[in-house]
């Protein structure tokens, strides 16, 4: 199970049949680009139809290897995919300020360019067969969205500053996934990764062409880990129920083992070892146009990263960033997360929705004093309509709260923020895609200037909002 189409019929997601100089119009049209252009549409009808080219084939291979011709043919093996892109972003704030609950890139004050990533994926599937058979995924992101991401594991470029809260460096580079995968033929089959990749929390994933919206969402930013090091073990008991259980390096976004978190370079938290332990079940309605999936990280001696603060003295430090301030004790993290297409809308409409929370009871500076609990709860809806092959309109809002002993970037709190987000994409040809967006966030303390090297935010702190206006265009190949 894919942690999530994002998808409506394949009907609409075909190539358009309206002209390409006419869909170039409406796209320029919606994003206020093109007013003196004259309204001028062409239109062509084009009809799909099934090719018999694939049953001809085999029919020729047939008959050649009846006569004593051999024939060598190409075999499913290694695919390489990927995509480009870039945007126009402004965010109507005073210079300098950051909104630290957002992806840096997401946040960076005034309107410029940016070169979100260019995403290269290699890999070899396993197939549908209940049979032994290995496979691989190695994916990899280079741009700013790596700069922005994956903090401390990835690997920031040449500019400054190159901390993930400041990140504006387009040459970063993160190694996302990179694991084997080993399917043993027991029961109905029992598929093993090994090595780094994405966990099956959250409804958003890394890769922006593939949420509903361009901006990453405030649940995904702050409370939901993109990465995971370890191993995980995926089962079917039934056609529509998929079960997931895994033991994790004790930190999000990067491997603990080796990396000097603080000058320890072992997995451990206090000196206790540090694990994670994952859990999940996801359910698919019978006709597959409807999916829940329930997820639980449980780490009995926490988790660093994330980085937590100690209110009020000092600010968190998000998922990105480890912190000095986490000891060994009882770390939870559960997310819910559903998805519905409705058939009575004819497949156009996708509706979902998210819910996570967790608690962590091992906050405290180094030996002094009893240590402190943080707790945080986040929600968020999406809805998205396909008004045509052409276009689609998109919605999300969302609400996330931090304790006093915060988890969330730059808060001392207690914290809440929430936003609302609207996108309306185009699907100019069949690997182009263009999207607009307009996205408002307000709440306690939502952007303010930075104080270097500490990076706590300082006054005048606002409560927002803060207006987001972005331009993306993305090549997928």
């Amino acid at each position: 199970m894919y942690k999530q189409p994002h998808s409506v019929s394949g009907a609409f997601r075909a190539p358009p049949s309206v002209s390409l100089p006419s869909r170039l119009f409406v796209t320029l049209a919606w994003i206020g680009l093109a007013p003196a252009l004259p309204a001028k549409a062409q239109s062509s009808d084009s009809a799909l139809s099934a090719s018999p080219v694939v049953s001809e084939a085999a029919e020729l291979q047939k008959a050649l290897e009846e006569g004593g011709i051999a024939i060598q043919t190409a075999r499913p093996g290694v695919r390489l995919s990927g995509y480009l892109d870039s945007s126009f972003v402004d965010n109507f704030i005073p210079p300098n300020a950051r909104i630290p609950t957002r992806m840096a890139d997401d946040g960076i004050p005034g309107g410029g360019f940016n070169f979100n990533a260019v995403r290269l994926l290699l890999e070899k599937p396993l197939d549908d067969q209940n049979r032994w058979e290995t496979g691989f995924r190695a994916d990899v992101f280079v741009g700013q969205d790596a700069a922005s991401m994956g903090g401390p594991d990835n690997l920031a470029g040449l500019g400054t500053p190159t901390e993930a809260g400041n990140a504006r460096n387009g040459s970063s580079f993160l190694l996302a996934e990179a694991y084997a995968s080993f399917r043993i033929p027991v029961g109905n089959a029992i598929d093993l990764k090994v090595g780094k990749f994405v966990p099956p929390l959250g409804f958003e994933v890394m890769e922006r062409p593939g949420n509903v919206n361009f901006t990453y969402g405030n649940l995904y930013t702050n409370l939901i880990p993109e990465m995971v090091t370890g191993m995980e073990a995926v089962y079917r008991p039934l056609d529509w129920v998929e079960t997931t259980l895994g033991v994790l390096d004790g930190s999000f976004n990067a491997a603990r083992a080796g990396f000097p978190f603080f000058g320890e370079s072992t997995n451990t938290l206090g000196n206790a070892a540090a694990y994670l332990f994952l859990a999940s079940a996801g359910f698919d309605a019978p006709a597959r146009n409807a999916r829940l999936m329930v997820s639980g990280l449980y780490g009995p001696n926490g988790a660093n990263p994330p980085g937590f603060g100690l209110a009020p003295s000092l600010p968190g430090a998000g998922v990105f960033v480890e912190s000095p301030l986490n000891q060994a004790a009882p770390f939870f993290l559960g997310d819910v997360w559903g998805e519905w297409i409705p058939q009575a809308a004819r497949d156009r409409l996708l509706l979902a929705w998210e819910t996570t929370g967790g608690f962590y009871e091992g906050v405290g500076a180094p030996g002094t004093g009893p240590l402190q609990s943080s707790s945080w709860i986040g929600a968020s809806l999406w809805a998205k309509y396909q008004m045509n092959s052409l276009a689609s309109a998109a919605l999300r809002t969302d609400w996330i709260h931090g304790s006093a002993n915060e988890i969330l970037s730059d808060h001392a709190g207690p914290t809440d923020i929430y936003s609302v987000t609207g996108t309306v994409a185009f699907d100019i040809w069949e690997n182009l895609l263009v999207r607009t967006e307009f996205r408002m966030d307000w709440g306690a303390a939502v952007y303010g200037t930075p104080l270097s090297p500490m990076g706590a935010l300082l006054f005048p702190i606002s409560s927002g909002p803060a207006f987001l206006w972005a331009v993306e265009t993305v090549y997928s190949f």
